[in-house]
């Protein structure tokens, strides 16, 4: 359904646990010979599908409609990031990380280790329903070009992207076994578990604990991305404006449903009129809508899209109501458009939260931003700090060394001093949570290494091969009483 006008767009078979088993089994033949496709080579025809993605007609309106965000977003937050992910991991940069390097060795001066990065295997890949594009094909990039083969579960309820992206896939002349998309429920995720090599999986806490268990019982690899609680510290002396502005844009960005959104923010008392008067007037300025293109072809102007996932309105009257009756003031929105086709919630600012209610606690993952009054910096960071996840967050003030040293003091995977969301983008360096956040990264050299196996070869050195006999005699049987003296005098002498 288009969660924008409740429209049916499609209807799909699910795949089944045997069509993943089967998915599986093509997958290793395909990943073998991907493999053995030089690294360049690998990059090339990977960045040549890139141009593909971007110059496809239907990509964009297909994310559009089946998760009702802005084409603003799908296109600058979806298509762009997939390509500019694509063009860090096929950088140079990126191909150093992944080919093979020597060391030399101290102890046995006579051999060098040469240090290899060989594929995983099959990965699986489950993605969320909020980033149909970014946290579901733009996540199996890293370990395609590491030489894996990929198994992509989208969700069942944005599946449309993912298929369409293997459609172009297909129609590239690409290996079609290499990269195959399964759309279905649960029981297809859990076979991914059961039979892949290693699994990146985004979405919930209660499903990533237990893929981790399981993966655990494997002995394979997982990389977790699991939501967060992330803070945005406004201290006394910020820039209220520009920290107005980014609170409502993070808060309210794809309705809320982005995982290191500002969910919770936490200003200074000195400040705090002119901070929520100054956001009001931001969420009032916005537009709200579904993105259907107008009669003369061109697409509406609209800031905040819909719900895709319809239960997450469910949860966000749930805790505007509760914070409410405890004593919570609603500043602006609070609920439903009924106004509107489909599913749309109105962006809400709650003000005189207090840090025990559920909205301050449990992740939102919708359009509902508390703002709670504090007495310094180390109340924010106290009350910040006081969550079981630590995924992303935010620092303002004017004086960008205090500001650094408040968000050396959060715990969380990436903070950002005096803007949002734009971590997100910064492809080259690792982005990953702590706590119950999650396990891994997504970006830089790091994403790429955690999809590879080390596999370490130790070889004679060039120009001091010959010692080889000589100390493999005195290591190995028969042991010699006069080698062990010289052992006992090198001990002395280096340690």
């Amino acid at each position: 359904m288009n969660p924008a006008t409740g429209n049916e767009i499609a209807e799909l078979e699910l795949a089944s646990p045997s069509d993943a088993a089967l998915a599986i089994g093509r997958a290793r033949t395909a990943q073998r010979a991907w493999e053995s496709t030089p690294l360049g080579e690998r990059c090339a025809l990977l960045v040549a599908f890139g141009r593909r993605l971007r110059d496809d007609n239907t990509l964009v309106d297909t994310l559009v409609a089946e998760s009702g965000k802005p084409l603003h977003e799908a296109t600058v937050g979806e298509l762009w990031y997939t390509l500019e992910i694509l063009r860090f991991y096929t950088s140079r940069k990126a191909r150093r990380t992944l080919s093979p390097h020597v060391r030399n060795l101290s102890l046995f001066a006579h051999k060098q280790a040469r240090v290899l990065r060989r594929p995983c295997g099959v990965v699986g890949v489950i993605g969320p329903w909020n980033w149909p594009l970014l946290n579901n094909f733009a996540d199996c990039l890293a370990p395609l070009i590491a030489g894996n083969a990929v198994i992509l579960k989208p969700s069942e309820h944005t599946p449309l992207t993912s298929l369409r992206v293997q459609t172009l896939w297909k129609e590239a002349g690409l290996p079609p076994d290499l990269f195959q998309v399964l759309v279905g429920r649960g029981e297809v995720g859990q076979s991914l578990v059961e039979g892949a090599d290693m699994i990146f999986f985004t979405g919930s806490q209660k499903t990533g604990r237990q893929i981790a268990a399981r993966c655990g019982q494997r002995l394979i690899p997982c990389v977790l991305e699991l939501g967060g609680k992330s803070p945005m510290l406004v201290l006394e002396d910020a820039d209220l404006e520009g920290a107005a502005r980014a609170a409502v844009w993070s808060a309210f960005a794809h309705s809320g449903q982005v995982c290191i959104r500002t969910e919770r923010v936490l200003v200074d008392e000195r400040v705090a009129d002119r901070f929520l008067d100054l956001a009001r007037r931001q969420v009032e300025a916005l537009r709200q809508g579904p993105s259907t293109p107008l009669e003369d072809g061109r697409a509406p102007e609209v800031d905040v899209g819909a719900i895709t996932f319809a239960p997450q309105m469910d949860v966000a009257e749930k805790q505007i109501a509760e914070a409410v009756s405890n004593g919570a003031r609603v500043v602006v929105g609070g609920d439903r458009r009924r106004d509107l086709p489909g599913q749309f919630f109105r962006p809400t600012i709650l003000a005189d939260v207090t840090p025990d209610m559920s909205v301050m606690r449990e992740e939102t993952f919708g359009p509902v931003l508390p703002v709670m009054r504090v007495r310094d910096a180390d109340e924010a960071v106290r009350i910040a700090n006081d969550t079981e996840v630590g995924l992303s967050g935010s620092v303002w003030s004017r004086n960008e060394g205090r500001a650094r040293d408040v968000a050396s003091r959060l715990q969380a995977g990436s903070v950002c001093v005096n803007d949002v969301l734009v971590n997100y983008f910064c492809v080259e360096a690792p982005l990953g949570g702590i706590k119950a956040s999650g396990l891994g990264f997504r970006h830089g050299s790091e994403a790429l290494l955690q999809f590879c196996r080390t596999e370490t070869v130790v070889e004679k050195r060039p120009g001091l091969g010959w010692l080889t006999p000589v100390i493999s005699r005195r290591l190995a049987f028969p042991y010699r009483r006069s080698f062990l003296s010289l052992v006992k005098w090198v001990l002395r002498r280096r340690y």
